[in-house]
């Protein structure tokens, strides 16, 4: 039997310890060390990051039927993120080393073996369930996004080849169609853990579009849509009808949707009461000012019309000097021009902040996002 190599699928158990102390000259498993993860059966393929660094290099050196006692250094593992066991409350520190005691039970290298349906079923399954684990104990402030998208979309890619083969059964392909919603739906929801709104209205989209009535998928695209700053409240509102028609009376996440929706409703209704009134006000007092400089300009050009000959007139040369001293009408109307010019400056007054209260109005909407009340589950 020869060992695992990149692109092989291994069926494992493990127990991952967090290491307290260690002597350098033999590592050893000593039970009094916490357990931060146990598994069962997992399906593992080796190049794609289904497993910590550590554990992914020892399997790389073993062989079917062979159990190993692998260390891994900190920065092999989880580094400054930390994971959490929800069956002993113990959560692992970051930056902790850390021992898997290892077994392969079955390796897969053979491609026709590999690439069966039975084994693909078995092993994207298995890569979505490894997933749901990162994103409920590794999350860890958004470390594990990437590492739960990356699993996600790679187990729904390969899963799609199965669902658009038309020579495979139908009942096979409908089962293929049902991982992918699972994992499309999760990637969903990391995307709203994430806060990536936009991203997160995507996945569930393309949910609907294979499945229409598919009720996580519309309390997804609607939670996504009423948290993100380019989505409006009419297909948030749409998506949670669609819902409730669906669902029971009773359902607690239909409901506390609806409940989320309509106090976000009154709370932008209030903003934009309060945005356009200052706005109004600022326009008014604007307005205002520029009435009384307008009428204060035209007062002083009307009753002081002529030109200070002993200032202006002197240095002119003096056929300009003789020709405005005997058009004195053209003198007028010179100063006359001079409100006129102030039609500019209503538009700089009044415009100016007409338009900063505009923007102001954009940032509040940005601002009114909140972050989601309850984490959303994975499938």
């Amino acid at each position: 039997a020869r060992s695992c190599d990149a692109g092989d699928a291994v069926c494992i158990d493990f127990v991952g310890r967090a290491v307290t102390s260690r002597d350098d000259a033999t590592i050893e498993a000593r039970d009094p060390d916490p357990v931060f993860q146990s598994v069962k059966n997992w399906w593992v393929v080796i190049g794609d990051k289904d497993v910590t660094p550590a554990l992914e290099m020892g399997l790389r050196f073993m062989k079917e039927g062979e159990t190993a006692l692998v260390y891994g250094a900190s920065k092999f593992v989880y580094g400054p993120a930390q994971r959490i066991n929800p069956d002993s409350k113990y959560s692992l520190p970051p930056n902790s080393n850390c021992s898997y005691h290892v077994k392969i039970h079955k390796l897969l290298h053979d491609d026709s073996e590999f690439s069966s349906v039975d084994s693909q079923f078995e092993i994207n399954t298995s890569k979505k369930n490894i997933g749901n684990d990162i994103f409920i104990n590794e999350w860890s402030h958004g470390h594990a996004k990437s590492k739960a998208l990356l699993i996600y979309n790679k187990a729904a890619d390969n899963i799609s080849h199965i669902m658009t083969n038309n020579s495979i059964d139908e009942q096979v392909r409908n089962r293929a169609l049902l991982l992918w919603i699972d994992c499309m739906n999760n990637i969903a929801a990391v995307y709203l853990k994430a806060k990536m709104y936009g991203k997160a209205k995507e996945a569930a989209t393309q949910v609907l579009l294979k499945d229409p009535n598919n009720l996580k998928a519309l309390l997804r695209a609607a939670r996504a849509a009423l948290y993100d700053p380019a989505g409006t409240f009419q297909e948030s509102q749409a998506a949670i009808e669609a819902a409730e028609s669906l669902s029971s009376t009773d359902d607690k996440d239909v409901r506390r949707l609806r409940t989320e929706f309509e106090q976000k409703k009154k709370q932008y209704k209030r903003k934009s009461k309060a945005m356009f009134s200052k706005m109004s006000e600022a326009i008014g007092t604007t307005e205002k000012k520029t009435t009384e400089a307008n009428a204060n300009a035209a007062t002083t050009c009307v009753s002081d019309p002529v030109v200070d000959t002993n200032t202006s007139q002197k240095s002119l040369p003096i056929e300009q000097r003789n020709n405005i001293t005997n058009n004195p009408s053209k003198t007028h109307a010179t100063a006359i021009k001079e409100p006129g010019m102030s039609v500019m400056s209503i538009i700089f007054q009044v415009g100016l902040p007409l338009a900063a209260c505009l923007l102001y109005i954009t940032i509040s909407r940005w601002m009114t996002t909140i972050q989601v009340v309850e984490a959303v589950k994975p499938n």
